[in-house]
C-alpha cells in the first residue's frame, strides 16, 4: 500500500481525503494538523517541495472563488510530478451531499438532497438545514445546532463518521464532477 503525505483545511476533510486513498489501494498520512485555508495555503510551497520525493495530495475548498483551476494557478502554478492538488466545488460538504445514503444517515428524505450539490452556493449551510430537518433530535441538535448555534457541536463528529462507514466517493462522483476528477487525479500518483 501507497503511502501519500495528506494537507487539507479541516478533520473532515481529512476523513474524506481518507476514504478517497483507500479507494485506490492507497493510506493517507496526516502531514500536519489541519488549521484552515491560509495556513494551508501558506505551506503549500514547501509541500510541494517534498512532492519532489514523496506523493502529496492537498485538499482545498473552493468556497465563493469563481473558478477552480484560477484557485489552483493561484496557489500552485507549478506543482510537482507527485504532488495532487485539488478543489472541493464549493466545499467538502458538496462531495458529501452528492451520495443519496446520506438521507437515511441524517432522516431525511431523499427528495431533499439538492440535485446539483456543485451549485449550491454555501453546501455547508445546506447541509446544516438538512439536519435541521431530521426526524432524529440528536442530528437536528448534534448536526444542525440550535437556533443559536450557526452549527452543532457535533457536525464534524457525525459527517466523519457518515464519511467513515457509508459515505461512496464513485457513487457520489456520479453526481459531482469535481470529486471524479479528485477521484481521477490522486489515482494518478497510486499508478505511477
Amino acid at each position: 500500500m501507497t503511502d501519500i503525505q495528506v494537507a487539507v483545511e479541516g478533520d473532515l476533510d481529512f476523513a474524506v481525503a481518507g476514504k478517497l486513498l483507500a479507494g485506490i489501494g492507497a493510506a493517507a498520512v496526516l502531514a500536519a494538523p489541519p488549521r484552515g485555508k491560509d495556513a494551508l495555503k501558506d505551506k503549500i510551497h514547501g509541500y510541494n517541495a517534498d512532492a519532489a520525493r514523496v506523493p502529496w495530495f492537498v485538499l482545498c475548498d473552493l468556497d465563493r472563488r469563481s473558478c477552480a483551476p484560477a484557485l489552483v494557478a493561484d496557489w500552485l502554478p507549478g506543482p510537482n510530478l507527485n504532488m495532487c492538488f485539488r478543489v472541493a466545488v464549493r466545499s467538502i460538504e458538496a462531495w458529501l451531499l452528492a451520495d443519496q445514503a446520506l438521507a437515511p444517515f441524517l432522516h431525511v428524505s431523499v427528495a431533499r438532497l439538492p440535485r446539483d450539490p456543485e451549485r449550491e452556493f454555501h453546501p455547508k449551510l445546506t447541509m446544516r438545514n438538512l439536519a435541521r430537518r431530521s426526524r432524529l433530535r440528536d442530528i437536528r441538535e448534534g448536526v444542525g445546532g440550535l437556533p443559536d448555534r450557526e452549527f452543532g457541536p457535533e457536525y464534524t463528529t457525525k459527517l466523519t463518521e457518515f464519511v467513515r462507514d457509508r459515505w461512496d466517493p464513485a457513487r457520489a462522483a456520479e453526481r459531482s464532477d469535481s470529486l471524479r476528477r479528485a477521484i481521477s487525479a490522486v489515482a494518478r500518483l497510486v499508478d505511477e
